[in-house]
């Protein structure tokens, strides 16, 4: 085993006394700092208090285990101990190495510096001049095939290396070996996975600088594209924006001419939740706003730290951020970004923190107003409780924009997850769908328009939602997935614009209404009849003769008069039905106590409330905002027939109970009548097939 695995084994085992004599060692264990890449994180939580350790120790069992000679594991062995360094170190030495001029914020050139102080040290006539050079090199420009393969870097950064190289002090066949090994260590410490997928391009790379070859920097298209890799395996279709974005010729040659003096870190892991049209924008907020002339480094660190937080245990973006810098990004044009004065926001703007005197090295992240910052942070804590909606619409009325009418912000993944979910009722929408062209308003996840156009090969499938995150993450998925559907960022209540009057055989509302019910303002008052109608006349207008109208969505019970009893089993759940009473929006609920545990009430707010009770507190924030049931089975014939009238005939009227409540709820209450007479919870979900008549 390698001394230096041994030294950290002893450290593990509580020996602190091998830190004497060993600073390599002490510096990675005696911090503060947890300067890691965020992208191989699940949580922030989870990072232990010595990652870089952790790091550095997995390197140098990955060299333990290669094949190479004593003395070639000696040299990497000594690169690998101190390639870090510069990430970790105590407050003092940090601040020692600071007033030294170490650029700290570049870890591998600072980690050489540090390597060299030490050896500087050591009594001269023990140094190996030729063997402590090889190693600064390597050191020096640890990790920069990988960044360069990732377009982070340009080729010329490897120059130093390149230069010692051509001294030919080391064997050619020893650089290769040597080099190599070391990227295999650095790369498979991060990732086996990446590691075999880089493997042959690092071995490239290698090549190019053994032989002394010049002249590959990757032209900047090219490199942009590597920087955008993550963004493009989610489904950007980066070819076909890059045409649209660059059809000004001007902003390419500004860009190119900035990429060719810059090195970029950790670019990938800050803005690939970004589109590549603000990724742009960002890039000319830069050349705005930076010492352009001098600066050679831009480091997103910053922002990479300051935009991801724990969200329910996970490392997540932060999505009140992040829209409040892709609002601020909406309002500049990328020709005004490079030829006009641009106003300043108030609240948000790009924050530039100069590392180093002669400002060649730029630190990059976004600045709120202190206001803004608060706001944020109340808007954190508040989604843990109903006051989140109400959070959300003081944020975005600060900053000046509007939100989704279902825009979810951190509940957005698992909201668009649970659309996917009732496979069963949504294959039982595709088996009634007809006709050539076909239209799922709200289409969530896009589940159902995956399966729609599987088993209509040959139709026209189409999703129209309003809010702009689940038009954009269904364009990726597209992109992604291959698949041949459209999407539409539109307005369901009026799709004339959008599709035209009698162009569509089929038009499904799968668990979409009640949602338009609850969420839009419809003549300033939500929770009205009116959207319902609203939706299906749109609907109604854009359907071709023959065509359908499928509907799936929550329904209300008859007799309305009909009372039932809750009596809940725990006095916990009590409490939930008081709050949910309380802050529930849609209506307001009636109810009287029977007694401590036992509550009488109208059947259609009782089935309400076990609505939310069964999705339980995770959902509750949302729940308490939406009214699924709006219409009994009556009244929903009677709107029907009422709005659309008489060329709407309803070929199927279906009702039942969604498959799963009643078992939910089976530890947790006992549904009765007013005389204490067990009974089933009544009908939850309606079917509705519409067509219109020739």
């Amino acid at each position: 085993m390698l001394k230096s695995l041994q030294s950290i084994q002893q450290l593990k085992y509580g020996d602190e006394s091998v830190l004497h004599g060993q600073n390599w060692l002490a510096f990675l264990y005696q911090t503060e700092q947890k300067n890691v890449n965020l992208e191989q994180v699940e949580s922030l939580a989870e990072i232990g208090d010595h990652p870089v350790l952790q790091y550095t120790e997995r390197t140098l069992q990955i060299l333990n285990g290669l094949d190479l000679s004593s003395k070639h594991k000696q040299i990497l062995e000594e690169v690998l101990k101190w390639c870090e360094v510069a990430k970790c170190g105590s407050v003092r030495v940090r601040k020692e190495w600071k007033d030294k001029g170490y650029p700290l914020a570049i870890h591998n050139i600072a980690s050489a510096q540090i390597y060299a102080a030490e050896q500087k040290k050591q009594p001269f006539p023990e140094r190996n001049l030729l063997e402590e050079e090889l190693i600064y090199r390597l050191i020096q420009t640890h990790g920069l095939v990988g960044q360069y393969i990732r377009g982070e870097v340009r080729f010329q950064q490897m120059q130093s290396l390149s230069h010692f190289i051509r001294l030919h002090a080391i064997a050619t066949p020893t650089m290769k070996t040597l080099l190599m090994a070391l990227n295999q260590c650095i790369i498979e410490a991060v990732s086996p996975t990446l590691w075999a997928q880089l493997r042959e391009e690092v071995h490239q790379v290698v090549l190019w600088l053994v032989d002394g070859e010049v002249g590959h920097e990757l032209p900047f298209r090219e490199r942009l594209k590597r920087l955008r890799n993550r963004s493009i395996h989610q489904g950007e279709n980066f070819q076909q924006e890059i045409q649209h974005l660059f059809s000004n010729q001007e902003i390419e040659e500004c860009l190119s001419l900035f990429f060719h003096k810059i090195d970029l870190w950790y670019v990938e892991s800050a803005l690939s939740d970004f589109t590549l049209e603000e990724c742009i924008k960002i890039f000319l907020l830069l050349i705005r706003t930076s010492p352009s002339l001098t600066v050679t480094h831009l480091t997103f660190e910053p922002f990479m730290r300051e935009l991801h937080y724990d969200y329910k245990g996970k490392k997540s973006v932060n999505l009140y951020k992040k829209r409040i810098i892709e609002a601020y990004l909406s309002e500049l044009s990328m020709e005004d970004l490079l030829q006009h004065e641009v106003s300043e926001n108030q609240h948000v703007s790009l924050d530039l923190r100069s590392y180093d005197r002669t400002q060649q090295l730029i630190g990059v992240s976004f600045r709120f107003s202190k206001a803004g910052e608060k706001l944020i942070e109340f808007c954190q804590e508040a989604e843990k409780h109903p006051l989140y909606e109400r959070a959300i619409i003081l944020l975005y009325d600060f900053f000046g924009f509007r939100k989704d009418a279902y825009d979810r912000l951190q509940n957005e993944q698992t909201y668009l997850a649970d659309m996917n979910h009732s496979q069963d009722f949504k294959r039982k929408i595709v088996d009634y769908a007809v006709g050539d062209t076909m239209l799922d308003i709200g289409p969530g996840g896009g589940f159902l328009l995956d399966l729609l156009s599987e088993r209509y090969r040959n139709a026209k499938i189409m999703g129209i939602d309003i809010a702009e995150n689940v038009v954009a993450e269904l364009e990726r998925k597209k992109q992604r997935e291959r698949r041949n559907w459209e999407i539409i960022h539109g307005d369901a209540l009026d799709l004339q614009p959008y599709i035209g009057k009698n162009k569509v055989d089929t038009i499904i509302f799968s668990s979409i209404l009640h949602e338009m019910f609850s969420y839009i303002p419809y003549e300033g008052e939500k929770f009205n009849p009116k959207v319902i109608i609203q939706a299906l006349q749109s609907a109604f207008q854009a359907l071709r003769p023959t065509g359908r109208i499928i509907i799936r969505d929550g329904i209300m019970t008859e007799p309305k008069e009909a009372i039932l009893r809750i009596h809940f089993k725990q006095k916990a759940d009590v409490e939930f039905f008081k709050r949910y009473v309380h802050d529930f929006k849609g209506r307001t609920l009636h109810y009287k106590w029977v007694d401590e545990q036992t509550v009488s009430l109208p059947v259609n707010d009782c089935m309400e409330f076990l609505y939310t009770f069964t999705w339980g507190e995770e959902a509750y924030p949302h729940e308490v905002q939406e009214q699924f049931g709006y219409f009994t089975p009556s009244e929903y014939k009677e709107c029907i027939h009422q709005s659309l009238g008489d060329k709407a005939i309803i070929t199927v009227f279906e009702h039942y109970l969604q498959e799963g409540y009643e078992e939910h709820l089976l530890e947790k209450i006992i549904l009765t009548d007013e005389d204490e007479q067990p009974v089933r919870c009544p009908d939850s979900t309606c079917f509705i097939v519409i067509e219109k008549s020739e």
